[in-house]
């Protein structure tokens, strides 16, 4: 029988390393049956050290080309050419009205007698100076215009409503101020009832402006983004509480709306009020012993009270809205 001698292979720890030269020449020549040192030199395995070189970030911030190409651009075409001026007046003009074109009251008023209208038109109360930056068109109509206004003492939006500048709109607009201020400040001191917020009013340009707080869309709009399907049970029955509770306070004070509809019932922002409603356009309004109008109702929601000639107008409006905010389409 063979004798086993041992192998004079070099032996792999199991960690995978292996042995040096100088280890392999020496386990070789060991004499067979002789045991030697296996464990690898130190010189051969030293510690593993991480080597970290310092290095300085650099961040580099570019600008934008426009921003590069443009700095100072004003004062380098100040000194290209001395008698170079520029003003903000001078930009282009984004109008909001139509038609845009001056042909009224020096020239400030189209051929409807509408203010026109542009963006960062300025509105200004000559008595306060409050300044209001004209900044959309919300709406118009019979009445005149509707436009978004930034207010930048407040840094808050308002929506002025500006008059046509017509005597007869601008007399029925001094009506709506009162009421609303009288409704503001006698009957709703804390903005409980749904009546829209009047918080100023003035004349600029032979127009008077009026400016409330800025609410969102209007029932209809509302119906019409959901494609006329209707709103659920629920949502009508919330509104409808709070749509009689403005016609409750209406009824105190003795006020006729002449104009209720689902155009002017809006919803207020959800930042501030979500899922409540409130009343608005008191334009038409009216006390209801000073009634001024052979009809003060629109003839889409006519009540039999008014065809009989009463001064009662809420039953049928709210019959009427209601089932067609609900069921429409």
């Amino acid at each position: 029988m063979d004798e086993v001698c041992p192998s004079n292979e070099p032996k792999v720890s199991a960690g995978g390393g292996g042995f040096g030269a100088e280890d392999l020449s020496s386990s070789s020549a060991a004499p067979a049956g002789v045991g030697f040192d296996w464990r690898p030199r130190q010189l051969v395995f030293g510690p593993y050290e991480t080597v970290i070189k310092s290095q300085a970030l650099r961040v580099v911030v570019r600008k934008s080309s426009v921003a590069r190409l443009t700095k100072d651009i004003v004062e380098t075409y100040q000194i290209c050419n001395p008698q170079f001026k520029y003003s903000d007046e001078l930009n282009p003009k984004r109008y909001l009205t139509t038609p845009s074109i001056g042909v009224q009251n020096d020239g400030y008023d189209n051929a409807n007698s509408d203010l026109i209208l542009h963006v960062n038109f300025v509105l200004i109360n000559s008595e306060t100076q409050q300044r209001y930056i004209v900044k959309d068109v919300l709406g118009h109509g019979t009445f005149g215009q509707v436009a978004k206004c930034w207010v930048a003492e407040t840094n808050s939006s308002v929506a002025v409503k500006i008059i046509k500048n017509h005597p007869a709109y601008y007399q029925q607009a001094l009506v709506e101020v009162s009421i609303l201020t009288m409704l503001n400040k006698k009957y709703d001191p804390e903005d409980k009832h749904h009546i829209v917020r009047i918080y100023d009013y003035f004349v600029y340009q032979r127009h008077l402006c009026i400016c409330f707080e800025l609410l969102d869309t209007n029932l209809y709009e509302l119906i019409k983004l959901n494609h006329f399907r209707g709103i659920s049970l629920s949502i009508v029955q919330m509104f409808s509480k709070q749509i009689l509770c403005g016609l409750a306070l209406l009824k105190d004070a003795g006020i006729i709306h002449c104009d209720l509809k689902p155009e002017n019932i809006l919803l207020c922002a959800s930042s501030v009020k979500p899922a409540e409603v409130k009343i608005i356009d008191f334009g038409s309004a009216c006390m209801e012993d000073r009634t001024v109008y052979s009809y003060i109702q629109s003839r889409y929601y006519r009540s039999p009270e008014v065809l009989l000639g009463f001064t009662c107008l809420f039953t049928l409006f709210l019959g009427c809205n209601f089932v067609g905010i609900k069921l429409i389409g």
